[in-house]
C-alpha cells in the first residue's frame, strides 16, 4: 500500500512538473493502481489516496428463500400455500417432461403444484382446475398438440374462474403471439426468469 501511494504521488507530481507522467502511470500500475485511480491521480492538484468501493456480498439463493419464507407466510395465514394447478393434457409420456420442470420451476418458490395423470379433454381439464381452488393453471403437452388445445383449454379456465391466470409450459415461439391473444398470460420455459416471474404471480394473487 505505501508503494502504491508513493507511486501515485509521483504521478501527480509528474503531471504538475509536466514531464514524465506515462511513466509515473505506469510505476502506478504495476504498484496496483486501477484505471479509476489513475485517471483521478491526473485530474487532481495534490495527493491522491486509492479509494475502494465496497463489495455487495450476497447468497444466489436469498431470492428463492425469501419467495420460499413469502409462501410459507401466506400458508400460515390462510391454510395452504399458493397453489398451481398442472393443466396435463393427453397420456403420461405426452405431458410429463413439461410437467416435470414446471413442478421444480414452481417449488422452487414454494408454491404447491397440484399434479395429475393428464386429461384426455379440455373439458375435463377446465372442471378438474375450477373443482382445484387454484387460481393459476398452467397448460403441459407438446408443441404438436398446442395449437388445438391452448385456445379452447384457456376460454374453458377463463370463462370458469375469470380471474384465473393461464401459462403455457413452453415457448413455442411461431405461436406465442396467437396463444397471447387466446388469453395465455405467460410462458414457463427454460430461458424464463424463474424468480421474476414467481414473484410477479405472487403479486397478481395477493401473496405478497
Amino acid at each position: 500500500k505505501a508503494a502504491l501511494q508513493e507511486a501515485l504521488n509521483a504521478l501527480v507530481e509528474a503531471k504538475a512538473q509536466g514531464g514524465g507522467v506515462v511513466e509515473a502511470a505506469v510505476k502506478a500500475a504495476l504498484s496496483g493502481a486501477t484505471l479509476g485511480t489513475l485517471a483521478c491521480a491526473v485530474q487532481t492538484e495534490g495527493a491522491v489516496v486509492p479509494s475502494i468501493s465496497a463489495i455487495n456480498i450476497h447468497r444466489g439463493a436469498e431470492i428463492f428463500e425469501f419467495l420460499r419464507k413469502t409462501s410459507e407466510a401466506y400458508r400460515d395465514k390462510t391454510g395452504s400455500p399458493p397453489r398451481v394447478f398442472l393443466a396435463n393434457m393427453g397420456p403420461i409420456p405426452q405431458h410429463k417432461p413439461r410437467a416435470d420442470f414446471t413442478t421444480g420451476f414452481f417449488e422452487t418458490g414454494g408454491f404447491k403444484v397440484l399434479k395429475n395423470d393428464g386429461f384426455p379433454t379440455v373439458e375435463e381439464a377446465a372442471g378438474a382446475f375450477a373443482d382445484s381452488g387454484a387460481s393459476i393453471a398452467v397448460i403441459c403437452s407438446t408443441d404438436d398438440t398446442y395449437s388445438e388445445l391452448v385456445p379452447p383449454l384457456t376460454k374453458l379456465i377463463k370463462d370458469a374462474k375469470p380471474d384465473a391466470t393461464v401459462l403455457l409450459a413452453g415457448y413455442p415461439a411461431d405461436l406465442v403471439e396467437t396463444f397471447r391473444q387466446a388469453g395465455v398470460d405467460d410462458f414457463v420455459h427454460v430461458r424464463a426468469n424463474c424468480y421474476e416471474l414467481l414473484l410477479k404471480l405472487m403479486k397478481q394473487k395477493g401473496v405478497l
